[in-house]
């Protein structure tokens, strides 16, 4: 669920919904052994509690390891508003992260001029899974 607040405090109108979506999410992690890959935009930021209680309760480690930049074009919010880092790529063990990269982080050359793939930075990450 996407927070166009922009505000991950507890007392948000977004907060409860975000956090019901993650605990779904927590417990098919957690149902499965398996080693996984769980990667896309959570539209939470880094610095919340969501991002934190979702990690704890996950078991999932994130392989940016907390030294990605925001991953949303900051020209696409509202003014005043901060860009926040709300993409991520969890793994669970024994997953080893190799070399992480950012994409479509500048313009291309498009039929209308100069502009961004997507108003999101792609993340890439090179994993290996351990036998």
């Amino acid at each position: 669920m996407a927070n166009t607040d922009g505000v991950w405090s507890t007392d948000n109108r977004f907060y409860r919904p975000q956090l019901d979506q993650l605990r779904s999410l927590t417990r098919t992690v957690r149902g499965d052994e398996s080693p996984a890959v769980v990667c896309g935009d959570f539209n939470v930021s880094r610095e919340s509690t969501l991002y934190d209680e979702f990690r704890r309760g996950s078991g999932l480690r994130d392989a940016f390891g907390g030294s990605c930049p925001p991953t949303f074009h900051a020209e696409y919010l509202p003014p005043r508003r901060t860009a926040h880092c709300i993409d991520f790529i969890f793994v669970t063990e024994p997953a080893e992260v190799g070399s992480t990269t950012l994409l479509f982080t500048g313009k291309r050359a498009m039929p209308s001029g100069p502009g961004h793939v997507s108003d999101h930075l792609g993340l890439q990450a090179q994993l290996s899974f351990r036998s």
